[in-house]
């Protein structure tokens, strides 16, 4: 009876031991993202909004984009966005030839999509050059994730709320800005007017006009991708490059 009982005794502190180890492995993943989240909210706390930023109802669905710094006030270094989506809403898969992007998630509740194959030749879109694998990648609160240029991707609104997703193209000169490209698809909005119902034509007009600002827009998720995997960002968050940036465009 004493040899099990010290069994048993070994067994369960063995178990003890393991699920110790478990909860301190699953405690150092929480400590690294918000450690992470952390960095990445002081690198945008660098950026202070211009004094009367430009409000558009554009693509995706329902958002409300408010451009918070642009080529004027960083010296065409880069745009900055806030922009407001609604639950289930996301841009369709596309991609830019002339500008790199990151993408923050300061209340997380972001799917980010993401290919890794070039597409540099507008004449040649994946639909017809060859489809791409798009990696499905769950963001956190205060995630940040890296998309350079020529590659494809989106994002979506898995939550039920409303959520807000900062953008920063780079850069953000005549001939690359992005800018012209949403005031052109979409009408500015009123001030104080949040969430306006999406209009078809902002759709279209977002397709349509891709192409002049050096874009690629799918119509429908599989022209562009031909299957999806979860892992990990394939290009990183590149926070050093953004923290440069921003460092470079202010008191231009």
């Amino acid at each position: 009876m004493s040899e099990m009982l010290e069994e048993a005794q070994t067994s369960t502190g063995s178990a003890d031991h393991a699920g110790s180890q478990h909860h301190r492995a699953d405690h150092d993943v929480e400590s690294d993202w918000a450690e992470d989240a952390q960095a990445n909210a002081a690198a945008f706390a660098l950026v202070e909004d211009d004094p009367e930023p430009l409000v558009v109802n554009g693509e995706p669905e329902g958002a409300s984009i408010k451009f918070v710094r642009t080529g004027d006030s960083t010296g065409g270094r880069y745009l900055m966005a806030k922009v407001e989506i609604p639950p289930g809403s996301g841009p369709p898969l596309h991609l830019h030839t002339l500008t790199d992007e990151w993408f923050y998630a300061p209340e997380g509740g972001i799917v980010m999509l993401m290919g890794t194959k070039k597409y540099k030749d507008l004449d040649q879109p994946p639909n017809i050059a060859g489809r791409d694998t798009i990696r499905m990648i769950p963001m956190k609160k205060g995630s940040l994730v890296f998309g350079p240029r020529n590659h494809i991707h989106g994002f979506l609104n898995v939550s039920d709320k409303t959520v807000v997703v900062q953008l920063v193209w780079t850069p953000d000169t005549p001939g690359e800005s992005l800018l012209g490209y949403f005031k052109s698809i979409a009408k500015p909005m009123l001030p104080g007017v949040k969430g306006a119902l999406n209009n078809p034509i902002v759709q279209l007009k977002a397709v349509s006009e891709a192409r002049e600002f050096g874009m690629m827009f799918s119509t429908d998720f599989w022209s562009y991708a031909e299957k999806v995997e979860e892992g990990v960002a394939p290009f990183g968050k590149n926070l050093p490059g953004l923290i440069k940036l921003f460092k470079s465009g202010e008191g231009s």
